[in-house]
């Protein structure tokens, strides 16, 4: 049994698993160099298959299953993920016994998954069913766009030899919607972050792949070898005199002397994040606010007023990278 689904009743470990076997299955058995590039946000796409040859790009969402329902996998698509024609979807089933990738996988674009899959009319959200057999059969609706594991690689790349289909008029291309304001806003929250950890020469940072835990961000102090976890949290605020807050999960939140959380605040004044953050212990949490119920919260003012709770943890934005740094080296700021 996988370790994660003795924590949580979710296909997160499943998930998580299936898409490091595909991308060993995809660049161990390619006969021409090919790397894997991971998303620093979850867009609808898993990751980008490249081969360094030719430049072929091949953009990737995995999806896979661990229970067999009726000798096959159920699988459920976002239906908003269809609308990108530019993503290529990669089905395989993982034996949890044996914790590998069953030796079929199939693979098929977008057109292929709304052609075949069902429309659930009583689903939450608007989605689409797959049932694919397994192992594959000849003769089935899904045949064709089987294939061994150990030829994903040259599948993923019309040009490596696989027959394509005859050339349909080009669509319009899908306008992209924007993400909600909070999550790009977290989003770029993240990036700033990175960025300011990327500066000193001392430090190495390492994000989670795929994303699925409370500490996104590791960052290594190369002169002593020691680790500590980072959470990325953006509070929005109207102005500096307006309190904002952050919000994560309860059951999902330890209290580790060893990760941080990095909060910092977009200005909508300024359109432009604060030069104040805030750089709290995880371990210090349960003493400034309730960690024991779903969803806990952090209210924070970026103006100096009357004396807070949340003071001490202050520091410019420009010092988040040297209080780590500090944190690191065993100089507590």
């Amino acid at each position: 049994m996988l370790a994660d689904d003795l924590l949580v009743p979710s296909n997160r470990a499943v998930g998580q698993v299936v898409e490091w076997l595909v991308w060993a299955a995809v660049v161990g058995n390619a006969e021409r160099v090919t790397h894997v590039f991971l998303p620093l946000d979850d867009r609808g796409v898993d990751g980008i298959v490249r081969r360094v040859d030719d430049e072929a790009m091949c953009a990737v969402q995995v999806k896979g299953r661990a229970v067999l329902t009726h000798k096959g996998i159920e699988v459920v698509v976002n239906r908003n993920a269809l609308d990108d024609p530019h993503v290529t979807f990669v089905m395989a089933y993982l034996d949890p016994s044996t914790v590998r990738l069953a030796d079929a996988v199939y693979v098929m674009d977008a057109d292929t998954v709304l052609t075949l899959g069902s429309h659930p009319r009583r689903a939450a959200r608007p989605e689409v069913g797959l049932f694919l057999p397994y192992p594959p059969h000849p003769g089935t609706k899904s045949w064709p766009y089987s294939c061994a594991l150990s030829e994903l690689s040259t599948r993923l790349f019309p040009s490596a030899g696989v027959p394509t289909r005859a050339a349909l008029p080009a669509p319009l291309p899908p306008v992209p919607v924007p993400p909600p304001e909070k999550k790009l806003l977290g989003h770029l929250a993240e990036l700033e972050v990175m960025r300011l950890l990327g500066a000193p020469a001392t430090l190495n940072t390492f994000k989670s792949f795929p994303d699925v835990e409370e500490v996104e961000y590791l960052v290594r102090h190369r002169p002593t070898g020691a680790i500590r976890g980072v959470q990325v949290k953006c509070m929005i605020v109207a102005d500096a005199h307006t309190e904002g807050e952050i919000a994560f999960s309860g059951p999902a939140f330890v209290a580790s002397p060893n990760v941080d959380f990095v909060i910092l605040a977009w200005r909508r004044d300024h359109n432009a994040f604060d030069d104040n953050a805030w750089l709290i212990p995880a371990i210090d949490v349960p003493h400034l606010t309730r960690t024991d119920i779903p969803t806990a919260h952090i209210e924070l003012r970026v103006a100096i007023g009357k004396g807070s709770r949340f003071d001490r943890y202050r520091v410019p934005r420009s010092r988040v990278a040297a209080t780590i740094e500090a944190r690191l080296g065993g100089t507590q700021l």
